[in-house]
């Protein structure tokens, strides 16, 4: 899996790059050129938000976490990895791997319908709200401008007439790691460290 970066910050997975390096290899090199891992736990991250983050409907994503709005909030989540995703909730379905809800896990988003929904071509399908997966089954969301951002149990998302999917970015297994990038490298995707620790010959 191939991950857009967001700011300084790159997820990868380095046995996608396909590496005829070790991983502690291709750790070394990254950090002799100035990479450092970081360790985000997206899950924790989102509980110290509730309570506390502002929910505006349509905020601009500079104002993010302080506040959000649903889609905002797991856009701002999944950054904070390294991991790019589009603005909206109906955009952010489109990326990742189905999941059906017996097999969510941590980190996967799930997705309902909402007080105003977007749609691509099905009106009836729309969507228009986001949450974000717990290890204990429920999902933290940006609720409502009364409530702010919660944690709600997972029946609550999947109520069929609400129900609109559950996205995994993740792969089940995959160990993804976070680095900072160094100001001198200029790092679009993961892909793009293979090629920084593999030169042209």
């Amino acid at each position: 899996m191939i991950y857009r970066s967001v700011g300084n910050r790159c997820a990868v997975i380095l046995e996608s790059l396909q590496l005829p390096l070790t991983n502690e290899e291709a750790l070394e090199k990254l950090r002799l050129k100035g990479f450092r891992l970081i360790d985000v736990d997206m899950v924790g991250l989102a509980r110290e938000h509730l309570g506390r983050s502002k929910f505006v409907r349509g905020p601009r994503m500079s104002l993010a976490p302080e506040v959000v709005d649903c889609s905002s909030f797991t856009k701002w989540l999944f950054a904070q990895c390294g991991i790019w995703l589009p603005r909206r909730s109906v955009q952010q379905r489109d990326y990742g791997d189905p999941v059906q809800p017996g097999e969510a896990m941590a980190m996967d988003l799930v997705f309902t319908t909402g007080i105003k929904n977007y749609y691509r071509q099905d009106i009836p399908n729309g969507i228009g709200h986001v949450g974000i997966v717990t290890e204990s089954g429920t999902v933290v969301h940006a609720a409502s401008e009364s409530l702010g951002v919660v944690e709600s149990p997972m029946e609550s998302f999947i109520i069929d007439i609400k129900f609109r999917g559950i996205r995994r970015y993740i792969p089940a297994g995959g160990k993804v790691r976070t680095f900072e990038i160094p100001p001198d490298f200029d790092i679009e995707c993961s892909d793009d460290i293979r090629w920084l620790l593999l030169p042209p010959t």
